[in-house]
């Protein structure tokens, strides 16, 4: 079977499990999601953004909101019974684009590489918390979708050596919109910035043009969102995350095991809530590719753990570990890459920039934020590098792969894996 034809039935597939979701979880249901919903009613109908005077999400910029309030507003004429459904519809259209957008991306960064490209694209499909969000009323899979659209430009500029004024204003339109979709989408205005610098260090043809676009991104992606920061500016202590701080030297808010231990062996066989709360590694990863706040396999909607969820759970932890090494591996081959011989190929840090600046903001998110559950350290936080991370595994595969008897292993024990997630996987 041609790559092409397979991803083309990946999607598909995709697509069917993804509308499911939205369709069956209960759109009560999902992190903080009396929260996210009444602002995006408060927004839609009133035009206000909620306060802090409530438990809310003042501190998170509007621009989901205003896109699933008006969801919302189509869905009390059409679904009256349940009209916040269609904010759940709205993400499931999210989740495909941001698919097409990866696969654009992959053949953009890796054009020789059509194996690279179905298995960066199979990872993003069957990575539990991209189907877990996007079947919530939730703003973080559009900030995924935005920023893998200035990925895309990113990589079209650099890839094309077009620096022009058309693709840099799109690219810092992009950058800004993500900034009204999540705080910590920041870290995509950095590495846009990282890697039209490093062009122009690298390549003196291109320099002026290169900084110019960088000059052109950063203006825009900084004017784009300011009338957020200006709000939250003259009303709050911090314009981008106003949220209340420890006092105290920021390293010493967390043990050491937190950055250290990965908690073993409750990682693996009793990946849920209790167990990990004070472990960054733990905790992130339990909560990628499993269910560690109870939010979809148990807890509201689905009920209290049994013995059959525990089992599944650790099934979870389990199966997730040899994508993970995958990934990691294809970053770190990447990074090393892009550190050894950077004039090769500049474009590698389109890939290797995203993932480590979304770990950065993670961590430094639960460590300046410290809470007794592990709050401040969802996966979901990292939401945005996911296509990077794929195509990090893409990567990794694609190498393994060249020597044919490994790379049928390998996909036959990725595939065995995806077929035994499935029940996980949909709702």
């Amino acid at each position: 079977m041609r790559p092409s034809v397979a991803a083309a039935a990946l999607v598909a597939a995709f697509a069917l499990v993804a509308g499911w979701n939205a369709y069956k979880y209960p759109s009560g249901a999902g992190y903080d999601v009396r929260q996210h919903r009444e602002y995006a009613d408060l927004l839609i109908h009133h035009g206000e953004i909620p306060g802090p005077e409530t438990r809310s999400e003042y501190y998170t910029p509007p621009l989901f909101y205003a896109l699933a309030g008006a969801a919302t507003v189509v869905g009390e004429h059409v679904h009256a019974g349940d009209p916040h459904k269609l904010g759940q519809l709205l993400n499931w259209l999210v989740l495909l684009a941001t698919a097409g957008v990866l696969w654009l991306l992959a053949r953009e960064l890796f054009p020789q590489r059509p194996w690279l490209h179905l298995s960066a694209l199979a990872f993003f499909c069957f990575l539990p918390v991209v189907l877990r969000v996007g079947a919530m009323f939730h703003p973080e899979p559009l900030g995924m979708l935005v920023t893998a659209g200035a990925m895309l430009v990113l990589a079209l500029m650099v890839r094309g050596e077009a620096y022009s004024w058309k693709l840099a204003s799109c690219l810092s339109v992009l950058l800004g919109l993500g900034q009204l979709v999540r705080a910590w989408s920041l870290w995509m205005v950095a590495v846009a910035v990282v890697v039209l610098a490093t062009v122009a260090i690298l390549d003196r043809t291109v320099r002026r043009s290169a900084l110019r676009a960088a000059a052109v991104a950063l203006a825009l992606a900084v004017i784009v969102p300011l009338p957020w920061y200006v709000h939250q500016a003259t009303r709050y202590s911090n314009p981008v995350f106003d949220r209340p701080q420890e006092s105290g030297f920021l390293l010493s808010r967390r043990p050491l095991a937190f950055y250290v231990d990965a908690g073993y062996p409750d990682i693996v066989f009793r990946p849920w809530q209790g167990h990990l709360n004070d472990r960054f590694i733990g905790v992130l990863y339990s909560e990628t590719w499993g269910d560690y706040f109870g939010i979809w396999a148990w807890g509201p909607g689905r009920g209290d753990r049994t013995d059959a969820i525990d089992a599944s759970l650790v099934r979870q932890s389990v199966l997730g570990l040899l994508p993970t090494a995958l990934a990691l591996a294809g970053l770190l081959s990447l990074l090393g890459l892009a550190v050894a011989r950077p004039r090769e190929d500049v474009a590698r840090l389109i890939v290797v920039l995203p993932p480590l600046a979304a770990l950065a903001s993670v961590l430094y998110l639960g460590v300046a934020y410290p809470t007794s559950d592990g709050d401040t350290v969802k996966g979901t936080y990292a939401l945005a590098a996911v296509p990077a991370f794929a195509l990090c595994f893409g990567f990794a595969f694609d190498v393994l792969a060249r020597r044919r008897f490994v790379g049928l292993a390998l996909a036959l024990l990725l595939g065995v894996s995806a077929l035994a997630m499935l029940p996980f996987l949909v709702w």
